[in-house]
């Protein structure tokens, strides 16, 4: 009888645990959740992005039409080289977190805006603007079209060379000495 009662108990408990289980769940019509920060981050990043490029790209035009102009009224007597061959040469030098804010030629100089962005390696922006310039110089230097070549890095410095100052190499390659580079860099 003890057991009876027993396994009578035992069912009852379970059949009222039960009961409880199976009560259905109410539904929520939407959860809301707000945005984590790293979104709003990423967000900020892209519009700011955005921001820069719709600038270099005025900057861009502002130069090309300033160029059109120029060649339209025969003031340009000796050909300077091209806008969009230095913004070629330039891009091919960024690194993948960098920003080319604007490129501009005029009197035969070359000047262009650049942003360096955080790299992998955590190399100090310093290296990173002189080997910069440094690569963008060695392949200026093989073209026509221009005399001086002024780099300005935001927040890092300003690197400002004439083609006077060049160097050979044992190759016959032009260059700008990597030390001359650091030592202009303000």
């Amino acid at each position: 009888m003890k057991k009876l009662l027993y396994i009578g108990a035992m069912s009852a408990l379970l059949l009222a645990a039960c009961q409880e289980a199976e009560k259905p769940i109410p539904e929520n019509k939407t959860i809301e959740y707000p945005k984590p920060s790293e979104q709003a981050k990423k967000d900020a990043e892209l519009k700011a992005k955005e921001e820069d490029e719709r600038k270099a790209k005025e900057v861009e035009e502002k130069a090309l039409a300033e160029q059109k102009a120029k060649d339209e009224t025969g003031d340009n007597v000796e050909k300077e080289i091209a806008v969009s061959k230095v913004k070629e040469i330039v891009e091919d030098w960024l690194g993948e977190n960098d920003k080319l804010i604007s490129i501009t030629i005029a009197n035969d100089e070359i000047k262009a805006v650049i942003n360096l962005g955080p790299n992998r390696f955590n190399i100090p922006a310093e290296n990173m603007a002189v080997t910069s310039y440094s690569s963008v110089a060695d392949d200026l230097l093989l073209e026509e079209g221009w005399n001086t070549l002024t780099i300005e890095y935001v927040d890092v410095g300003t690197v400002s060379m004439n083609v006077s100052e060049k160097e050979t190499n044992e190759l016959g390659m032009p260059y700008f000495p990597v030390a001359i580079i650091t030592e202009k860099l303000k």
